[in-house]
């Protein structure tokens, strides 16, 4: 394989990390230009088995970022959520709303928005977690203050030199070894500037797990697109014994409890499937991403590109508790056109990034003995792909005369085969005839 290709994949090591038994370990992550020259994600796997509160002070980023609550069992990260989270929010530190979270969710954190704190109050069942930074480089600004009153905001991220406090010389990787040397009668160098929650409405803790109301969000496709394609309000998946802070509009438009998605694509691909559909799924998302699981053989996806916008790919172990577990055989193809791929087989853990109008799969999963998790994370609210296929000969004439036909379809123009009046949500009921070419190499 080319050199340009060869340097697209990157290969997950497990980090060790030593932050309490409240999370699991070995993490996973993928940081950026630390790992792939030119990335333009940050992107972890973590999952939360005890209640922790992180992240105690709000911070903002120059980027947007997206964090997933999911139950740690897949394909059905519904039925295995048994926990309850915190979270803070707001444009501004004066206006921070708080979120409670009792389901699978997504948050979109628009950039210069503050956040945090983050507080796991109740985990019931591990909870797998993802902060997906759109940016090759991560970076928070906080907002503190000294003891002679100044006030100052302060930038901790990729381009300063961060160390290790155990092993100088070496960058810090956050493993943790050095949480238990915090010295908590040490007299602090600054504080933080008070920040305000509008919403906390004196409400200290929730022991609801939420459940899916039947007329708000149906346990079937059908609640994949909602009506007019809007977001959906915050509350209207669940059904609470106890009511939540309210948010207002600004803030609640950027949070998602994501619907059960019931899918028919055959045993390769159990349901239920859970995705985020971007703009779809909420106005002003500037991602597009899911979570599923192939347990079998199968063919995914013609040869195409995406239209000025980059995809990673990721291939991990279908059990969060333990990602590394993979046994499979996938043969990845990317090129330069449909006329001249190349390909690589990937036997771990990998993330595989597709510079924007490159040409890549079909991707072949020729060998799967254990489960495996196929996250395709496009940078952009609105997924779209272009195909290749010859033109009818006689047909093109002129200065713009090709040989080929280019093919766009996408969230925005793609519709159901069974009825043109609905939008296709991809339930697979039309996937009966996809069958894995036995005779690929």
């Amino acid at each position: 394989m080319q050199e340009k290709y060869e340097k697209l994949f990157y290969e997950f090591v497990p980090e060790e990390t030593h932050w309490g038994d409240w999370i699991l370990s070995p993490q996973a992550y993928f940081r950026g230009v630390r790992n792939m020259p030119d990335a333009g994600i940050n992107f972890g796997y973590q999952v939360f088995l005890k209640p922790v509160r992180l992240e105690t002070e709000p911070h903002f980023h120059r980027e947007d970022e997206y964090l997933v609550f999911l139950g740690a069992k897949l394909p059905d990260v519904f039925s295995s959520w048994d926990a309850e989270v915190h979270f803070y929010m707001g444009p501004t530190l004066q206006t921070m709303e708080k979120v409670v979270i009792t389901e699978p969710t997504i948050i979109h954190l628009p950039k210069g928005w503050w956040h945090s704190p983050l507080d796991f109050v109740r985990v019931d069942k591990p909870l797998m977690f993802q902060a997906i930074m759109q940016s090759g480089r991560t970076g928070l600004v906080k907002y503190i203050q000294y003891p002679n009153g100044r006030k100052s905001y302060q930038y901790i991220g990729d381009e300063c030199e961060h160390e290790c406090i155990l092993h100088p010389g070496k960058p810090c990787t956050y493993c943790g070894e050095c949480f238990s040397l915090r010295d908590k009668n040490a007299e602090p160098l600054y504080t933080y500037v008070p920040w305000t929650v509008v919403n906390e409405d004196g409400v200290t803790s929730y022991t609801d797990t939420g459940a899916y109301d039947p007329e708000k969000a149906p346990d079937s496709s059908e609640c994949v697109v909602t009506p007019t394609n809007k977001s959906k309000p915050y509350s209207d998946a669940t059904v609470l014994k106890a009511p939540k802070p309210a948010l207002s509009p600004e803030v609640a438009k950027n949070i998602l409890a994501c619907p059960k998605e019931k899918t028919n694509w055959g045993p390769w691909c159990p349901s239920p499937q859970f995705y985020f559909r971007g703009e779809t799924y909420m106005e002003g998302a500037t991602f597009h991403c899911g979570w599923q699981t192939f347990a079998g053989m199968n063919d995914t996806e013609a040869c195409h590109f995406h239209q000025g916008v980059e995809e990673y790919i990721f291939f991990m172990g279908a059990d969060p508790m333990n990602i590394f577990d993979f046994d499979a055989e996938i043969t990845m193809t990317i090129g330069d056109d449909p006329d001249h791929m190349e390909s690589k087989v990937i036997t771990k853990p990998t993330v595989v990034r597709i510079p924007a109008n490159t040409w890549h799969c079909p991707i072949l999963f020729r060998k799967v003995n254990k489960p495996v998790t196929f996250q395709a994370a496009f940078m952009a609210g609105t997924w779209g792909t272009i195909t290749r296929s010859p033109a009818e000969e006689g047909k093109q004439k002129g200065f713009f005369a090709s040989k080929y036909n280019y093919n766009y379809m996408g969230d925005d123009v793609r519709f159901c085969r069974y009825d043109p009046k609905k939008r296709c949500n991809i339930c697979g009921k039309c996937f009966s005839s996809m069958r894995p070419k036995k005779d690929a190499e």
